[in-house]
């Protein structure tokens, strides 16, 4: 399956020895390995830095400096994760309890509903990876196809107003997420 992201490192996917020190949704910062977040939706990744850079205006919008990529991620082994508002709460601890117990089950990761782009989903995979070149027929288990999408990129004007900012009720699962306006 084809999912993006934003990453301004020089390969999007970090390797085993590259864990991240800092909490996020799905992983406390202690884990020996990476957790790997990806989109399903090619405005996810947009959405997503909206949301953590707290760019709450269309000028806010215009400043944002992203480097994009698409990725071909077997999801198949993949846990399915249904919506539940634990999952996008602003409070990561049930997130976080749920990432440890797939991990200590041996499952690969999970796909979940976006808590930043209503009515999407979100891949996060457990372990490291590495990108290859783009070649969806090529690729094993721990290398991933890749190709960068985008340099000094800027969300959308008009996906400001889809994003769910911290503090903000998210929608549910009943939500159907209707593509912005191309205009801006």
């Amino acid at each position: 399956m084809i999912c993006y992201r934003h990453c301004d490192y020089r390969t999007p996917l970090r390797s085993s020895f590259q864990a991240q020190r800092r909490p996020g949704r799905y992983h406390r910062g202690t884990e020996d390995e990476p957790t790997q977040y990806l989109c399903l939706h090619p405005l996810g990744p947009h959405a997503e830095a909206l949301r953590r850079y707290d760019a709450r205006t269309p000028a806010d919008a215009h400043v944002l400096d992203l480097r994009t990529w698409a990725l071909e991620v077997d999801v198949s082994d993949l846990e399915e994760i249904p919506f539940a508002d634990a999952w996008v709460a602003d409070d990561y601890t049930a997130c976080q309890d749920l990432a440890d117990v797939l991990r200590e089950s041996g499952r690969a990761g999970m796909t979940v509903p976006s808590a930043a782009l209503p009515g999407t989903r979100n891949v996060v995979i457990f372990g490291g990876r590495s990108a290859a070149p783009y070649n969806p027929s090529l690729g094993g288990a721990t290398e991933v196809s890749a190709s960068i999408t985008g340099e000094h990129g800027c969300g959308l004007e008009t996906l400001v107003e889809l994003v769910r900012f911290r503090g903000e009720a998210h929608p549910g699962s009943g939500y159907v997420f209707r593509e912005p306006s191309w205009a801006a």
